[in-house]
């Protein structure tokens, strides 16, 4: 039982990988159009996409920018 919960969250944590690329891009867009702004916003994304769920939401949350 626990090796299937391990593997979901290994890919939960791929999937939310991938939502905070996208997100950390289209908030650099938004505000400073630089390296070191994706850089930031790249590292809290993959930070968020630690915990199950915030990654999803952060997301979602700017999808629309």
């Amino acid at each position: 039982m626990g090796v299937i919960l391990l593997f979901a969250y290994y890919i939960i944590t791929i999937v939310q990988g991938f939502m905070g690329y996208g997100s950390a891009y289209r908030l650099t867009k938004n505000g400073g159009d630089n390296g070191v702004a994706l850089f930031g916003w790249l590292l809290l994304m993959s930070l968020a996409a630690a915990i199950p769920g915030l990654g999803i939401y952060l997301w979602h949350k700017y999808k629309e920018i």
